[in-house]
């Protein structure tokens, strides 16, 4: 299949790309990053799975006016997917979808040029690295417009700009609301935490607005909005639960899981004290990644500008294993055969899934208990 000929290819020049001096400008970056996301695109134009349906769904029922809220976000992608839809006569809105996705995910590479002292190697490793792009282009998910503003409202953070990151992640968490799982280290550092009060402000505002206009109720929204959890039992621990009781686990076990997650994810995040705060929110993502019970695939996108920035140990094994298990996930959303043999494809996936995971563990392991690597030289 072409796209692992595609990962393949991108892991080779990602691996070429560190061993030397990167003479480009960061303009050049950005074009080469909006190219290649661009070329994957057209290449894999019937491309599209359900996540993507359901923005163009959520966009219908804001042209529709209809009295229900069917997003699991904050209004940010209805208010989009109805703003393609009113020009689906002149392009067609799955491909406007993408085109935004894909433009945000090329912009990402600049808070990235930025949190590595400037560095336009690390800028470069992430304009071409094929996880992101097969979960933006090849998955049509939307998650590079809230790491665009999440990662720019660090950058705003280690220059002590702290009202412009606020603001800034703020609207982040309007577009999807996952970067306030990684507020905590921010908080903990912050000097005026009085400003964090702001942080509502482009949610809450623009929820309002909807609730007006559209007749629907705060506390509907906001229901649906927390009932979002991801997948239980399709990654690590809930996994190997089900598996356990033969896939009959009691609805009270989950809960559980789920709470103690929660609240051991709280204590690490709060508790983690390194040099440097991205250093925290990279190893709180790991933490999420091992111990998680619920899921989604499209998470790891995430954690890749991260990575990349840190060069944590074990970075670059990191990188291939993640765009193989992505490019495996993602495959039948780009393939139509694969669907047709959804049994053998999804043993497939469980067992590159399982060996990742334990290797995540491990990455864990290693930076936790020993001081992480920065192997970004360049960085301040």
């Amino acid at each position: 299949m072409f796209l692992f000929f595609y990962v393949c290819l991108s892991l080779v020049l990602i691996l070429l790309v560190t061993r030397s001096k990167v003479e480009f400008s960061f303009a050049a970056i950005f074009t080469l990053a909006l190219a290649l996301r661009t070329i994957v695109l057209l290449v894999f134009l019937t491309s599209r799975s359900e996540d993507i349906n359901s923005f163009i769904q959520v966009g219908q029922m804001v042209l529709d006016k209809e009295a229900e809220y069917g997003s699991f976000y904050f209004p940010f992608i209805s208010y989009l997917s109805a703003l393609v839809l009113k020009l689906k006569n002149y392009i067609h809105p799955i491909f406007s979808l993408k085109l935004i996705f894909i433009f945000f995910d090329s912009l990402v590479t600049y808070p990235i040029y930025l949190l590595s002292g400037k560095n336009k190697t690390s800028a470069l490793i992430y304009a071409l690295n094929p996880a992101s792009v097969i979960v933006t282009v090849i998955h049509g998910q939307m998650d590079s417009i809230p790491l665009f503003f999440f990662l720019l409202a660090l950058a705003f953070f280690v220059k002590n700009k702290l009202s412009a990151s606020i603001l800034t992640l703020s609207l982040a968490i309007f577009t999807k609301p996952w970067p306030i799982l990684f507020i905590l280290p921010l908080f903990k550092r912050a000097k005026n935490k009085l400003l964090f009060i702001f942080l509502p402000l482009f949610p809450l505002a623009f929820t309002v607005i909807y609730s007006i206009f559209y007749r629907v109720e705060i506390k509907e929204m906001l229901n649906m909005i927390k009932g979002y959890r991801g997948v239980f039992g399709a990654w690590g621990i809930s996994k190997i639960a089900l598996y356990l009781t033969d896939y009959n686990l009691s609805p009270a076990i989950e809960q559980l899981l789920r709470r103690v997650f929660l609240i051991g994810f709280i204590v690490f995040s709060y508790l983690r004290s390194d040099k440097k705060v991205i250093v925290t929110i990279v190893l709180s993502m790991l933490f999420l990644f091992v111990f998680s019970p619920t899921f989604g695939m499209q998470w790891f996108s995430w954690i890749v500008p991260l990575v990349i920035i840190v060069r944590p140990k074990l970075w670059k094994i990191f990188l291939v294993m993640v765009s193989v298990y992505l490019a495996s996930g993602f495959a039948w959303d780009a393939y139509r055969y694969v669907k047709e043999m959804m049994t053998f494809w999804n043993s497939v996936i469980n067992r590159i899934g399982f060996l990742f995971w334990i290797f995540i563990i491990i990455m864990f392991y290693r930076n936790v208990f020993y001081q992480t690597t920065q192997g970004n030289k360049n960085r301040r």
